[in-house]
């Protein structure tokens, strides 16, 4: 089964601590004359929506999304897990019982995937939870918040992770997705 867990983008879509100026913007121009001439223009900040985080975002030599592979993900497995009952952040007891090997893509449904506005409260990944994560060699990290951490200024759960080379997934839409 296919599932789409990209978050519609539009000018009025959830951004993160509803900043004005994470919001896209896109605006329509129509000449008449000669004849009719449309043009559309978007300007889109990279973290808009459904997106992942690379290395640059938080160390000023790491990778970019110049040269990406989109191909990285093909083919891989994911698996989806259920935490609809964490309260504040996701903790090691949301993995109890999971076996990753390595390669595999892990992505986090939480009441988040249900607010279509932003909640400053998102549930996030705890960084003891990120720790672990950072042992499994996880292709992918992703969570149905625009953040993977909150109201942390060291930015330690991005930097746990990014250092094994996790890509860390934001913005997730999992709502109708199942458990697996």
């Amino acid at each position: 089964m296919i599932y789409d867990v990209t978050m519609p983008i539009h000018q009025d879509m959830q951004v993160y601590k509803n900043k004005e100026e994470k919001k896209p913007k896109i605006s329509y121009h129509l000449q008449t004359t000669p004849h009719a001439i449309s043009e559309t223009n978007v300007f889109l900040p990279m973290h808009t929506g459904t997106h992942m985080d690379f290395p640059r975002h938080m160390d000023a030599n790491g990778q970019t999304s110049t040269g990406f592979d989109a191909t990285t993900f093909l083919n891989k497995n994911v698996i989806v897990l259920e935490c609809l009952d964490a309260k504040d952040r996701l903790e090691l007891k949301h993995i109890e019982g999971v076996s990753f090997q390595k390669g595999d893509a892990v992505f986090f449904k939480t009441r988040n995937s249900f607010e279509n506005a932003f909640n400053p409260e998102f549930i996030y990944v705890s960084l003891e939870l990120a720790k672990k994560l950072a042992e499994s060699q996880l292709l992918a990290v992703g969570i149905d918040a625009l953040g993977i951490e909150r109201n942390d200024v060291m930015h330690q759960t991005h930097l746990t992770l990014m250092n094994q080379g996790i890509y860390i997934i934001e913005g997730l839409r999992l709502k109708d997705v199942p458990q697996g």
